[in-house]
């Protein structure tokens, strides 16, 4: 069966639908752009009224931004899609007419249905569809379509968008900046440009750093450019209550409180606002100051680094500083009080080639830290010159006066300092005036005659212990002295410490002098009897004190029970103790000083051994005495004086005591007698090698003006050259000094003959008084002075010859005497003899020679060591 044919709509009614069409789509596409229009222009209109009133927030400029981006890009698109892709077809049409004219509009669509396909088939007459379509097409030619158009709003709408933009474009007109600067705004939300405003204020940064704890004036200054001048501004901080700030002087001044902790500043005049973060902070402060030194050239020194203390930085005057001051914080500039800027780095300023002379100099500087804080006050630093001082040097070695024999070894400390560096340390001795004189082991005197009449005109020298550096500000050494190894008779020698710096006419610098006196083993012997003598003379005052304290303590025993425990007893009992303490230390300190004095004497082979052994004997005799009686005596007067005993048991106390203390007093008076013997033994002994030592001095002057006589024969002292003159004079003060010696040993020897029962002292104290020597000599002094060289060479050993024949005198009688009647001692089997005594005096001597040995040993290696070693070949 043939398929039917669908009518067709009629031509007019299809014309009038698609000029409805047509109609429909300009009307709604006016619409859209004019909604467009009025979003864009709404949207910047919105920016520009905001930014009049406040700083637009990014986020408010992101979606006015959006608004009209979606007015454009999206709101269009959607129109279009409503009213021109979904109102494309003749069913569509239909439909949006019968929104308003349901009638029309449901015809309309039946007649569209006729026509399709779909539709069309249900109907199997094709003369009913055409008349029904021709019906409807009848009916809708006599009627406008586009007044179904729903809500057309175009003309409204453009009168809108026209409004907006002539207001807009009277807004650019009237102010274009603010126009401008508003739609540059709108249009780059992403990077917005700073706000215009009509008042407009200097760029101010987005925190202001102010003072810790200080108050602040702040001035936020109008722009030259700007529209509006309001008089008056307002300002507060977080949580404090609003202020005003006129406007003076083109500025705004905001008074900032002490702060000390960050804070928001908001201030606002007309349509500008600027908020400000306030950060206290302390100002930038001193810390500390170094100056790096460079030296005068004189010190030799490599650059050095002297510390600021207490605002000052010394250095020698005549360096070159460069100082380097520190800030607590990084600076950003600094200058001198003269304005002259500063290299800064970092935290530090750099003052350079800064000249240190005589006079003190102050350095005064400001600054400003990376934030603008400036110092509180300038900076103050002080450069004091110190003066290259002089070294000073310390010579140490026991007493300030030693009395040694001539090879005996001292070991002397030296130390020097200096602030700057020292040169060298050493020692030097000046000895005195004198002729050699060299006394042998056995005693005798027998003058060398290759060196005797050679006068030591003070003989000097030196040694450098060590040599500095010119960064060496300390040495220290030590010196072995030896005067036989010096080459200095016996004689009183001077040492001194020395030293010296780098300072450009400077001297040496010396120590405090040490005297030495250089004995010989006669003058040695003497004055270990002299101190003996001192040490028995001590004893005796004791011993009368203890004496003293026994009638004491005999006193208080013949007291009642009662009277013996009343306070006044107890506290003399007190004393009692008391004193016998003190005497047991006094006698601790002799007991020592005997000791090291028997060592001493130890040295002196000079020394008779009888007397050294009677030396060795009282020594023994004191040692259990402090320990001993003593010690017990004390803790009895102690204990009796005790208020916890019985009067029977304190008067038991008080007589132990008193017998224990008589046993002390009585060991003291044994001692005593033992070392006075001693002494008297030694005193003796010296008499014979004093009277040499004597002998050999004038056969040294006469040998000394044997080589003088070919020169000055025939001539007075007043036409002597003056050399040989002087040489003259120092022979006649030597004949001044051994006349001086003779007088003393006749002055020694009246005291001892009155001490003594051996006549042999007597006689030969007459003998020298009958002789009247010491007038002779003085005879002999002025002879030499007057040039009479061969009566006084003549005179010189005459009396030498004599004095040799007394003291073989004494030596003889001592030799006859025999070693018996000397010990006084009573025969005590536990004694040692005489020969034993002299083997171990020997012993102790061989002892101390090693010791004096290994001294120097230690010395010469030291040298060695500091010898500096040849290049290898």
């Amino acid at each position: 069966m043939p398929s039917s044919t669908t009518v067709k709509l009629p031509d007019q009614l299809v014309r009038q639908l698609h000029s409805f069409r047509r109609r429909l789509r300009t009307v709604k596409m006016l619409e859209a752009v004019c909604l467009a229009g009025i979003a864009v222009i709404l949207s910047y209109i919105f920016l520009y009224l905001s930014d009049r009133l406040w700083e637009t927030p990014s986020a408010v400029g992101w979606i006015l931004f959006f608004t009209a981006v979606a007015g454009l890009a999206v709101f269009i698109p959607l129109w279009s899609f409503r009213w021109v892709w979904q109102r494309r077809k003749e069913a569509q049409l239909a439909r949006l007419i019968s929104r308003t004219d349901p009638a029309l509009g449901d015809r309309l669509l039946g007649v569209i249905e006729l026509d399709s396909e779909k539709y069309g088939r249900q109907y199997s007459s094709e003369k009913l569809k055409a008349a029904a379509m021709e019906q409807v097409a009848r009916e809708v030619s006599a009627r406008d379509l586009t007044v179904n158009i729903p809500r057309p709003s175009h003309k409204k709408l453009f009168i809108l968008l026209a409004v907006l933009a002539l207001c807009t474009a009277g807004v650019c007109l009237v102010t274009p900046e603010a126009a401008g600067n508003a739609l540059e705004r709108w249009l780059r939300p992403f990077n917005p440009p700073e706000r215009y405003t009509f008042t407009q204020l200097d760029p101010t940064p987005d925190s202001l750093v102010i003072p810790l704890g200080e108050s602040s004036l702040y001035e936020l200054r109008l722009a030259e450019t700007t529209k509006s001048r309001p008089q008056t501004g307002e300002y507060f901080f977080h949580n404090r209550v609003r202020q005003q700030a006129p406007l003076a002087d083109g500025a705004y001044k905001i008074h900032i409180p002490p702060m000390q902790q960050p804070d928001r500043l908001e201030f606002f005049a007309g349509d500008i606002a600027r908020r400000l973060k306030i950060i206290p902070k302390a100002r930038p402060s001193l810390l500390g100051a170094t100056a790096t030194v460079a030296y005068p050239a004189y010190m030799a020194r490599p650059d050095g680094h002297e510390a600021m203390r207490a605002g000052v930085i010394s250095a020698p005057a005549g360096s070159t500083l460069t100082l380097e001051v520190t800030a607590s914080q990084d600076l950003l500039s600094a200058a001198t009080a003269q304005g002259k800027p500063l290299r800064v780095k970092g935290s530090s300023v750099i003052i350079p080639d800064i000249r240190l002379e005589k006079d003190p100099q102050e350095i005064e500087l400001t600054w400003t830290d990376r934030d603008g804080l400036a110092a509180s006050q300038p900076v103050r630093i002080r450069l004091e010159p110190i003066e290259d001082k002089q070294p000073s040097i310390y010579l140490r070695g026991g007493e300030n006066d030693r009395y040694v024999l001539e090879d005996t070894s001292i070991e002397l400390e030296v130390e020097a300092a200096d602030d700057f560096g020292l040169r060298e340390m050493g020692v030097e001795w000046q000895g005195e005036k004198s002729f050699y004189d060299d006394e042998e082991e056995n005693g005798s005197a027998a003058p060398d005659p290759a060196k005797a009449g050679k006068p030591v005109p003070g003989l000097r020298g030196e040694k450098v212990l060590a040599d500095g550096h010119p960064t060496q500000t300390s040495l220290k050494g030590t010196y072995l002295f030896q005067a036989r190894a010096l080459k200095l008779s016996p004689q009183r020698v001077v040492v001194r410490g020395f030293t010296q710096d780098y300072k450009p006419g400077g001297n040496r610098v010396y120590s405090e002098p040490m005297i030495i006196f250089v004995l010989s083993k006669s003058e040695h012997a003497q004055m270990i009897r002299n101190e003996l003598e001192r040490i028995t003379s001590e004893l005796e005052g004791m011993i009368r004190r203890m004496d003293a304290m026994t009638d004491e303590a005999r006193r208080m025993k013949g007291m009642e029970g009662s009277e013996l425990k009343n306070s006044e007893t107890q506290e003399r009992l007190h004393a009692l103790a008391d004193e016998e303490q003190a005497n047991r230390r006094e006698l601790g300190d002799l007991l020592n000083r005997s000791e090291d004095l028997f060592k001493e004497a130890s040295r002196n082979s000079q020394i008779d051994p009888s007397g050294m052994k009677e030396f060795m004997k009282g020594i023994s005799m004191l040692k259990p005495i402090p320990n001993g009686p003593m010690r017990k005596a004390q803790n009895q007067f102690r204990s009796s004086a005790s208020e916890n005993r019985s009067a029977q048991d304190s008067r038991k106390d008080l007589d132990d005591g008193e017998s224990s203390h008589s046993d002390a007093t009585q060991a003291l008076k044994d001692a005593m007698n033992q070392l006075s013997k001693s002494a008297q033994d030694m005193e003796a002994s010296t008499f014979v090698a004093r009277l040499k030592q004597a002998a050999a001095k004038e056969d040294s002057i006469a040998n000394a003006l044997v080589g003088q006589i070919n020169i000055i024969v025939g001539m007075t002292m007043d036409e002597l050259d003056p050399s040989t003159k002087r040489e003259m004079e120092t022979i006649a003060t030597l004949q001044n000094a051994s006349t001086q010696d003779i007088s003393w040993i006749l002055e020694d020897l009246s005291y001892y003959k009155s001490r003594t029962e051996e006549r042999i002292y007597s006689d030969l104290y007459n003998q020298m008084n009958a002789f009247s020597l010491r007038e002779k000599l003085d005879l002999v002094h002025g002879n030499i002075l007057n040039a009479i060289t061969a009566r006084s060479i003549d005179e010189s050993r005459l009396y030498a010859s004599t004095l040799r024949h007394w003291a073989k005198l004494i030596d003889d009688y001592k030799k006859n005497r025999g070693g018996g009647g000397g010990g006084g001692g009573g025969g005590d089997q536990n004694s040692i003899s005489d020969a034993e005594f002299e083997f171990m005096l020997k012993i102790i001597r061989m002892i101390q020679q090693e010791q004096d040995i290994r001294m120097r040993t230690r010395a010469a290696e030291q040298e060695h060591r500091k010898a500096p070693t040849p290049p290898a070949a």
